[in-house]
């Protein structure tokens, strides 16, 4: 049943996004292209991820699609984001719901004691907080870059934050990389 519904919501996801840009692009509204476009590639993540040795079940694919399909497609392609004013907030909680069980798939894959709810939690936990952050400074950076307002920059003056939250980010990276070489 989920291998059927992955295949409908694809083809939903594809089709939709392609005639929404054909609309705008014949209205010649271009300022979305990368929204279009974006799109084609978060659609091909279950594939890549299953060519490696984590393999998803179509049940945890048809979770992601969904959370695509609501992000993305209907976020995103169709609009949402800029006329409803509290679906930003609601696609943020949803992406900590789907991360937390994105989580518990990867712990299941490499933790040793899978028994230990405590070590189980705070692992989720915390790829749910560092996927979020690294998702809030790659807006940022596209904002920075593209010279757009995804984060509402000019509105909320978030720069400070961001800037903190990179450079504490960069640290741990920074860190890490020693930690890995160090003999």
């Amino acid at each position: 049943m989920y291998k059927l519904l992955n295949k409908i919501l694809l083809v939903i996801m594809n089709i939709g996004t392609v005639l929404v840009a054909v609309l705008e692009f014949s209205d010649n509204k271009y300022d979305r292209v990368m929204t279009f476009v974006a799109i084609f590639p978060l659609l091909l993540v279950p594939f890549l991820i299953n060519k490696t040795k984590f393999k998803l079940s179509e049940k945890e694919t048809f979770l992601y699609y969904v959370f695509i399909l609501i992000a993305d497609f209907v976020g995103c392609v169709c609009n949402l984001y800029n006329n409803v004013s509290w679906y930003d907030i609601f696609v943020h909680f949803l992406s900590g719901v789907f991360t937390f069980v994105l989580a518990t798939i990867i712990y299941r894959y490499i933790s040793k004691d899978s028994k230990n709810k405590l070590l189980k939690i705070l692992f989720c936990l915390g790829l749910v907080a560092l996927i979020a952050i690294l998702w809030e400074i790659f807006e940022f950076s596209i904002d920075s870059i593209a010279h757009t307002n995804l984060q509402h920059n000019q509105d909320t003056g978030v720069v400070d934050t961001m800037q903190d939250m990179i450079v504490a980010t960069l640290g741990g990276v920074i860190s890490s990389i020693y930690i890995m070489f160090k003999k």
